[in-house]
């Protein structure tokens, strides 16, 4: 399945780095490729898909300057690319987090070979779903936010919906411009939270 993929790897330290390298190889990535430059350097050469594997163990900088940098290449369009972080802590809170980074996945380590493809083959072949505001580019991050869906306002934002083709590469099946600024205050009757908890509620 990976096979005309591209995995390029950073981490804090040529051991770590080695160790996703080593994974990637075992995955069947076509081409695996130590990022010890920035990510503007890895444009395809024969494939079409590029994965990003960070490791935990770089800095929080770090980390955002380089999903920041992905998603400033528009015109190879691996602005598209699935980002992935693997990281050895599990719980909740830490998933959560990252993925307010922007990160396409958060992935825990150690996980079995089957486990883990299946997971990156996630970010294939079905429709993926980016967010694009006037200072952010990538995957939804409020996906893991309970109550998300109850805010009173939805900020102007565009949602593109693509696909991505290990063979075909990227192709946008959907942009659609969302969002607005609420110009009176709703009647009781017909807020949320008077629905929810009655009329005193406003």
């Amino acid at each position: 399945m990976f096979e005309s993929c591209r995995a390029y790897v950073m981490a804090a330290n040529l051991r770590d780095s080695l160790a996703l390298e080593t994974a990637a190889h075992h995955l069947g990535f076509g081409e695996v490729v130590c990022g010890l430059d920035s990510p503007a350097h890895a444009g395809h050469t024969g494939t079409t898909i590029t994965y990003f594997f960070l490791d935990y163990r770089m800095r929080d900088e770090e980390l955002i300057d380089t999903i920041a940098a992905i998603r400033e290449e528009r015109s190879s369009r691996l602005c598209y690319s699935p980002v992935i972080l693997f990281t050895a802590d599990q719980a909740a809170e830490t998933v959560v987090r990252y993925v307010r980074f922007g990160f396409d996945d958060v992935i825990s380590l150690p996980a079995r070979r089957d486990e883990l493809a299946e997971r990156l083959a996630d970010q294939l072949y079905g429709e993926q779903l980016y967010i694009e505001t006037k200072d952010y580019f990538g995957p939804d991050r409020r996906r893991l936010d309970r109550g998300a869906e109850l805010r009173l306002g939805i900020s102007p934002h565009t949602r593109l919906v693509f696909e991505r083709d290990p063979r075909r590469g990227v192709r946008v099946l959907d942009r659609e411009v969302r969002g607005h600024r609420f110009k009176a205050r709703p009647a009781p009757h017909t807020h949320f939270m008077a629905k929810l908890f009655g009329q005193h509620a406003v």
